[in-house]
């Protein structure tokens, strides 16, 4: 008996519906927000010269109106603009996948969480510019905020670009951990998208374990990877492939997919 995958099904109408209505809504939320938290502009002095920071804003909420200092202020909106971004992302993929009627419900739940990565790396981002590490930053008051959310907007948007960037600025400075058995996951394929095309189709293997994968075969006609990570692989239709099942080799092993790749 064969053990069925959470998530391998496709998403129901109402799966769809709600996730769309639930990222609706952090859209209006995080819009709101933002535009709450945004710092007021300086104040020209009695002087008439002299530009003043105003030191803290009170913010209007529903239920609630704290008064927020600039730097606070700041960090709301990094926060904001990089959930803002993350859903931007997650608002581009979902159109395409309901679309194309491909959407797996086991993407759902990352839909839902893309919104908070961006919010997080939008921070992370904003610390390490603040910080001075990768430029010199002064206080509070000489930061753009035009500039970081846009900056954070940018980092939830392309989040995982933004994590590969991190990864290899930084590991010239930090030693790699060593790698244990527990890095390397068994290769496991969930879904293959498109299952059917003519050669040429750009195919996407999801599953996990398929950052070493070497090639795909397609029957027993072997194809280039265009793009490997953990959790994706992707390639091309090769000319001659016949209809058959997919395989996925790796060094830990080949495995084959959940169900046969049709070529048209």
């Amino acid at each position: 008996m064969t053990e069925a995958s959470a998530g391998s099904g496709y998403a129901r109408t109402r799966d769809i519906v709600a996730v769309f209505a639930l990222l609706l809504v952090m859209t209006a939320v995080l819009v709101v927000v933002l535009v709450q938290v945004w710092p007021a502009e300086p104040r020209v002095a009695p002087d008439g010269h002299t530009e003043v920071t105003p030191a803290a804003k009170t913010v209007h909420l529903p239920w609630w109106s704290p008064s927020m200092s600039r730097e606070t202020s700041l960090f709301v909106i990094v926060m904001a603009a990089g959930a803002l971004g993350g859903i931007a992302h997650v608002l581009r993929s979902f159109y395409w996948y309901v679309g194309n009627r491909a959407l797996r419900r086991s993407w759902l739940l990352m839909y839902l969480l893309l919104p908070f990565v961006g919010a997080l790396f939008g921070l992370i981002v904003y610390l390490v510019v603040r910080g001075g590490l990768t430029s010199p930053a002064g206080g509070a008051s000489d930061v753009n905020p035009y500039g970081i959310a846009a900056i954070a907007a940018l980092v939830g948007q392309f989040s995982r670009e933004t994590a590969e960037k991190f990864r290899s600025v930084f590991a010239t400075l930090l030693a790699p951990a060593p790698r244990g058995r527990d890095h390397a996951l068994t290769p496991r394929i969930s879904a293959i998208e498109p299952v059917s095309g003519p050669p040429g189709t750009m195919v996407t293997i999801r599953g996990t374990g398929l950052e070493s994968t070497t090639s795909v075969r397609f029957g027993t006609v072997r194809s280039p990877v265009t793009d490997a990570t953990d959790t994706l692989v992707r390639t091309t239709v090769p000319a001659g492939a016949g209809t058959g099942p997919l395989t996925v080799d790796t060094p830990a092993g080949a495995v084959t997919g959940p169900e046969p790749f049709t070529v048209e």
